[in-house]
């Protein structure tokens, strides 16, 4: 059998494995739910903050709406407004609940009755509409026209020029840079934890010499991790998928194509991401002697992908830093720092080149050497092997 046929076979039979699982079904069905949970809660309960309720006492008071009403939209605060009659009833109804300010004026001064403490963005605008009330009663009462006085007060326009703007929908790609790493950290310790126990079961239960019998350890090696590999793309494609969307629904706006051009290259790192990782995940399987001794051998890969996902939150807020170009180079940080680069904008034509060239050198040289452990480990029985023994010249 020649080696592109059994490593198409091999993967096949993975692929088909995990497809008939209920176990991948609900995971990638959670984590799916999960990403939509992330991005959707925070802006349910963001913008599901009810109004303050402002009473208006009194005549005078109530002449305050629509100045108000101006106020709390120039500031986007939340206000509704309603008429009180007597301030009895108004501080009845703040104590019941029912209103949340009892606003009333009188003899130029104004008095908001509150249950316990006013939001000061609230207190803000309910003063500068009783000023700007105040100060226009003033001057009708002093026989200056309000037509002579309304241009001095009109707001002077006041713009913000960024001399260096930021990319467009910087919003979308912080968004998009965050749900990138979360998914490429779980993703890969995930489907390279299933690696690693793959190999370990198959050679604590002797499937290994059944298959071996018909494939070469290394086609049976590439095909598990291409196979697996496949499954972990199609998961993080749907889940990266379903946070897009969640984010464009929440926020009422369309999905940039900029970001929806970030999918491609998230897919593309987490395939060489795991095609690192799966290798060295393989090579650590095949050296235990029981079940219970993956996730121990397994540590150091997965310190390597909590370390890069850490760095991500650093990177958001320092995308030009020198460490931060320094360490995307770095094989396996790559695929936790690259994405968040390219959601930000921040990587030069030649970056793309070079990293790419590093990342294909270092997984051809990790699956050479992956499969070199796992041609000598596979079979090997007794206790769990040490990297020394099965890395020297002679097995």
């Amino acid at each position: 059998m020649t080696g592109g046929r059994a490593i198409a076979l091999i993967a096949g039979r993975e692929i088909r494995e995990r497809l008939e699982s209920r176990l991948l079904r609900w995971l990638t069905l959670i984590t799916a739910v999960i990403v939509v949970a992330a991005i959707a809660i925070p802006a349910a309960i963001s913008s599901g903050a009810s109004p303050t309720t402002v009473g208006l006492v009194g005549g005078e008071a109530q002449l305050l709406s629509t100045a108000i009403a101006r106020q709390a939209h120039a500031a986007k605060v939340k206000i509704s407004t309603s008429d009180v009659a007597s301030l009895a009833a108004g501080r009845t109804a703040v104590r019941a609940g029912k209103l949340d300010v009892a606003l009333s004026v009188s003899d130029g001064r104004a008095l908001a009755d509150v249950k316990q403490s006013l939001d000061p963005a609230v207190a803000a605008v309910l003063h500068d509409a009783v000023d700007l009330a105040h100060l226009r009663l003033g001057l009708a009462a002093a026989g200056i026209p309000l037509a002579q006085v309304l241009p001095a007060l009109r707001e002077v326009p006041f713009a913000t020029q960024a001399l260096s703007p930021p990319p467009a929908h910087k919003t979308a790609r912080y968004v998009a840079a965050l749900v990138a790493s979360i998914l490429m950290y779980v993703a890969l310790g995930l489907y390279g934890a299933a690696v690693a126990s793959g190999v370990a079961q198959e050679k604590t239960s002797r499937t290994a010499e059944v298959l071996l019998a018909a494939v070469r350890p290394r086609d049976l090696l590439a095909g598990k991790v291409l196979g697996i590999g496949l499954c972990g793309l199609g998961q993080l494609a749907v889940a990266a998928a379903a946070g897009l969307v969640t984010n464009a629904i929440v926020h009422s706006a369309k999905i940039p194509s900029s970001v929806w051009g970030l999918l491609p290259a998230f897919l593309a790192y987490f395939a060489a991401g795991f095609a690192l990782y799966s290798f060295a995940y393989a090579a650590a399987g095949s050296m235990v002697a029981r079940m219970e001794e993956v996730q121990f051998i397994a540590l150091p890969f997965g310190m390597f992908l909590l370390i890069g996902y850490l760095l991500v939150y650093a990177a958001v807020g320092s995308p030009d830093a020198t460490w931060l170009q320094v360490a995307s180079f770095v094989p396996p940080l790559t695929a936790s720092l690259m994405p968040v680069r390219i959601a930000l904008g921040h990587v030069a034509a030649w970056q793309y080149a070079l990293n790419a060239v590093l990342m294909l050198l270092s997984i051809y040289g990790t699956a050479r050497l992956a499969a070199r452990i796992y041609g000598r480990a596979i079979m090997r029985g007794g206790g769990r092997l040490r990297w020394s023994t099965v890395l020297r010249r002679e097995p």
